[in-house]
């Protein structure tokens, strides 16, 4: 998936893509010519890592030509960068996030590059993402604000609560519904980064549905509560249904989310806080990260999971092999 993304993104900015071969052999090299960089091992629980420092792998390509005028580059650059990383979300690995429903600015548009991985979608996040800590958050939950401003008059609900979820400045989003759902806001509208850690979340919560059956019954206090997984548009108003809420994200992994609001001078008053997520995740949410984790360490695998590691070690040919999914 991450080439996948790679390539997407290359096409959406002029650029011309890398191989898959080149892409994979880069960042192989990387990670032996960097092995020094490798954080310690996190401390161990069961066998599973509790979090801590890692190794934050980031492939680059940009024009690098010499030009002023509007035009695709003559030139282009393959970097891949590597660093030590703690969480995204510094002492938020257990105490939840608290979060800005962004009303007035824009993250992505409709038709725009949204669903892009480019540095761009970051810096117009910075001075939101600036304001929103002045009050006393964590981060902006962008809406698409279309569906804010053009609310449907037949509905009983507010603007606000009509509007239509996005992402954070840098995360993916995910709600545990009082019904069992685990939902996240759909691509369809290209307006959200497809997260690798969204799409592992996501495949994660199908393929061990069974298993995460009695942990959705605690969060919910229903036996015979039933798990869904979706991808749907998401609205406000769908918070006040959630017992937990969660984002996800390379370097965040799954971070609980204890409270959404709007700051006092919004144009629109909002408040809702979660069942869980205040001091500790919810069991939803815990037992996603501890089967993401699981997988990091080795102790988790299927069919359908067997390829997501690699061996950096392993020749060109198998470490290739490890990146490809069906």
């Amino acid at each position: 998936m991450n080439y996948a993304r790679f390539a997407r993104g290359a096409h959406a900015m002029c650029l011309p893509k890398p191989s898959y071969e080149l892409f994979m052999r880069g960042l192989q090299l990387v990670l032996q010519n960097n092995m020094h960089l490798l954080p310690p091992a996190p401390e161990l629980h069961n066998g599973v890592p509790l979090g801590g420092a890692k190794l934050y792998i980031r492939p680059m390509l940009f024009g690098s030509g010499q030009q002023l005028g509007l035009h695709a580059s003559p030139q282009i650059s393959l970097v891949f960068f590597v660093s030590p990383t703690g969480s995204y979300f510094q002492g938020k690995a257990m105490g939840g996030l608290k979060l800005h429903l962004e009303t007035r600015r824009s993250r992505a548009a409709r038709g725009g590059t949204g669903s892009v991985k480019c540095a761009g979608n970051y810096a117009i996040t910075l001075r939101p993402l600036i304001d929103a800590k002045k009050h006393g958050f964590h981060d902006n939950l962008y809406l698409e604000l279309d569906t804010y401003h053009n609310p449907k008059p037949s509905s009983p609900l507010s603007p606000l609560r009509q509007a239509i979820l996005q992402e954070l400045s840098a995360a993916n989003i995910f709600l545990v519904l009082e019904s069992g759902e685990i939902v996240t806001p759909c691509l369809s509208r290209g307006t959200i980064l497809p997260g690798v850690t969204r799409d592992s979340v996501l495949e994660l919560a199908k393929i061990f549905k069974d298993e995460l059956q009695p942990i959705m019954a605690k969060s919910v206090g229903r036996e015979d509560v039933e798990i869904t997984v979706s991808e749907r548009d998401v609205s406000v108003d769908d918070l006040n249904n959630a017992v937990e809420v969660f984002v996800t994200g390379t370097a965040a992994e799954v971070v609980p989310v204890q409270s959404v609001g709007t700051s006092d001078d919004d144009e629109e008053s909002y408040s809702v806080k979660f069942r869980y997520g205040e001091s500790v995740p919810g069991p939803v949410t815990f037992k996603l990260l501890e089967m993401l984790r699981e997988v990091v360490a080795g102790l988790r695998t299927n069919d359908k999971i067997q390829n997501w590691l690699c061996d950096v070690y392993a020749t060109p040919e198998d470490f290739r092999k490890g990146g490809i999914t069906d």
